[in-house]
């Protein structure tokens, strides 16, 4: 590797990086480029059920948070990863060449509001077959989906969405927001209309789409023992049901963007920006609003919570009545009345995504007239629920059993504040909207941690960690036996990042922008990894997934010589013993030269001798070998 590209900071996307593992990257870019130029695809099947693709959807799925709880099987991750790698691809094969899905398990989810969610757990199998079908399905779509559409798809966030709509009031000045709210979408979503809507977009894999209706259909086993053979709908939970329900909620977007924002023109063309290289739309929009009696009118969408902008209240109505009957009359899906409006966001905010976005005065703009800007807060529902998770957290730190256990506490205490000033900081007025809470839980700290010494300041306490180390600077920070109590209302707005132009997973040139390809060691010796797994009887899919990720993360080399690896005489050492622990972890692993595994492992004194003749270590190569000695529970040299 050259001192230059050292000196570039690495930037790393965990799925691409094990696209790379397992050589599927060039895969997935034809994919997508085969979509692009319209292409049907009608042979998928091999590609879904290639060996790569299965070990591919095994490492993406193995550390989901999910992949712990069971389906209706019992099964979990961690009886699979027990399965040798062979024995695992055949199990996988076998399922899809006679496909019958196991029954999901229906589970109810709390909300703040006192209901409940209905969540489908399919079993651990079929969600190892959906991540397989997924990771192919996955560039094919994205070709076709509409650039407004944020939610569930590689490389866009609520904060996009958030940052687009905000933009929609400052830059382009809608005043008016058209909410339709979609009752229960994931439980309405008619089979029929999805399986014709997946055959749009090009996937005519006859035998896939057998599969996917066979998913739809799978019978659901209720809390009360019942089961149920749905007729519609997309279980929540399911690995596959995000990207079904944005296929389901792509024409709706479509249709919305060719009424304005892609409107077709044979005598109005876009003008090219050759500074930029990019097309700008406003002449075409201009001229749009000269000459045509259109309707202006932009969408913003995270699955089924959607935004459509537009410039005046006829023009909303309009749009209203128009969007409503499409999703009932051509998707099907049922329209809550008292939940969908129109909003004067002059005089009203809106709801998105736990934000409030307003139209709001401020100052004059060049040519004299007020100028309105967005201004968003949290909103209510997600104040009242902050605080409630805090004061709950609280609570459990107050009732710790002992001095671990409390600063256990008090560290998910702070990360819970972390994430949630992650996720609102965007909000204009965020400092607003927290202050209050953090009066209210300076009172509940006072009355319920008094008696664990909360102290204003620390001399002990130092940290490196990044998360925490703004926060100390506050004097809102309290100290528990000198660890810091960070406070929410410790916060800062930053401006909303818009998606980046050109970014995508499956172009090499849109990767560039948020990824770097692993330079650490040739692909031809991670190819020669996959061909050559560990076979032994108890070698596990879990030792060999992490035995390469292990080779790119030491470059090659043996972890304690420094020497390159000869792949053909490379050991996979636990650094507990297996037959003790069954411990294939990748914190418990390490890659050596056959020769220094040797002498880790050595007892007698003449072959320890031997090895440490043919290896000549050094004092820092002798100390890593004896602290591997020291764990196996050898003596050292």
């Amino acid at each position: 590797m050259s001192e230059n590209f050292k000196k570039i900071p690495r930037m790393k996307n965990t799925r691409l990086r094990h696209a790379e593992y397992y050589g599927m990257t060039e895969t997935f870019d034809a994919l997508y480029a085969k979509s692009k130029a319209h292409q049907p695809f009608k042979n998928l099947m091999p590609i879904i059920t290639s060996d790569d693709n299965i070990l591919l959807a095994y490492r993406n799925i193995k550390r989901n948070n999910g992949s712990a709880t069971a389906g209706v099987d019992g099964m979990t991750i961690y009886g699979i990863e027990k399965l040798n790698t062979a024995e695992f691809i055949a199990i996988v094969k076998k399922r899809f060449r006679h496909y019958h899905p196991r029954c999901v398990k229906r589970v109810e989810i709390p909300k703040p509001n006192g209901k409940t969610i209905p969540l489908g757990i399919p079993s651990m199998w079929d969600r190892i077959a959906q991540q397989c079908i997924l990771q192919v399905l996955e560039p094919i779509c994205e070709a076709k989906f509409y650039k407004y559409s944020f939610g569930f798809r590689p490389t866009k966030s609520a904060e996009n969405a958030i940052s687009i709509a905000a933009s929609r009031i400052n830059n382009n000045q809608m005043q008016y927001v058209v909410d339709i709210d979609i009752k229960g979408f994931f439980d309405e979503v008619k089979h029929t209309k999805l399986m014709r809507q997946i055959w749009t977009m090009g996937i005519q894999d006859k035998q896939l789409l057998v599969i996917l209706r066979k998913m739809l259909k799978a019978p659901v086993v209720l809390p009360n023992g019942d089961v149920t053979y749905p007729t519609k709908g997309t279980p929540q939970g399911g690995i596959l049901s995000p990207l079904l329900a944005n296929i389901n909620l792509n024409e709706f977007d479509w249709w919305i963007a060719n009424q304005w924002e892609s409107k077709k023109c044979h005598s109005i063309n876009d003008y090219l920006n050759k500074k930029t290289g990019l097309y700008s739309h406003q002449y075409r929009y201009r001229q749009l609003r000269k000459t045509s009696t259109l309707k202006e009118m932009y969408i913003v969408r995270y699955a089924d919570d959607f935004k459509i902008f537009t410039t005046s209240r006829a023009n909303a109505k309009k749009i209203f009545i128009a969007s409503k009957m499409w999703l009932e009359e051509r998707l099907g899906l049922p329209i809550s009345e008292e939940k969908s409006q129109i909003t004067n966001l002059k005089k009203k905010s809106s709801e998105f995504l736990g934000f409030d976005l307003k139209m709001e005065r401020k100052g004059y703009n060049r040519v004299g007239k007020k100028k309105f800007v967005c201004q968003s807060h949290i909103t209510e529902k997600a104040r009242k629920c902050i605080k409630e998770q805090l004061k709950s957290q609280i609570k459990v730190i107050q009732r710790a059993k002992d001095g671990q256990d409390l600063i256990k506490q008090l560290q998910i205490y702070n990360s819970m504040v972390i994430g949630i000033h992650q996720y609102y900081q965007i909000a204009t007025q965020v400092n607003a909207s927290l202050m209050p809470i953090q009066y209210q839980l300076t009172q509940v700290e006072r009355h319920r941690l008094k008696h664990l010494s909360l102290r204003k300041r620390s001399k002990a306490y130092r940290t490196n960690d990044k998360g925490t180390r703004p926060y100390l600077k506050s004097e809102m920070t309290r100290y528990i036996n000198d660890y810091p109590l960070i406070p929410i209302g410790f916060v800062k707005t930053r401006n909303a990042l818009m998606p980046k132009n050109g970014v995508c997973k499956f172009t090499p040139e849109g990767r560039a922008l948020i990824h770097q390809n692993q330079h650490s060691v040739p692909e031809w010796q991670l190819q020669w990894l996959r061909e050559h797994p560990i076979t032994s009887d108890r070698a596990t899919i879990e030792l060999n997934d992490n035995r390469i990720s292990l080779f790119v993360a030491q470059n090659g080399k043996c972890a304690v010589t420094g020497d390159e690896l000869i792949l053909t005489e490379m050991d996979c050492h636990h650094k507990t013993l297996w037959h003790e622990t069954k411990d294939d972890r990748y914190s418990n692993l390490v890659l050596l030269s056959r020769d220094v595994h040797k002498l880790i492992h050595a007892t007698t004194e003449e072959t320890i001798q031997k090895y440490i003749d043919l290896l000549k270590p050094n004092e820092e190569q002798r100390n890593k070998i004896n602290q591997l000695r020291i764990i196996v529970g050898n003596e050292i040299i």
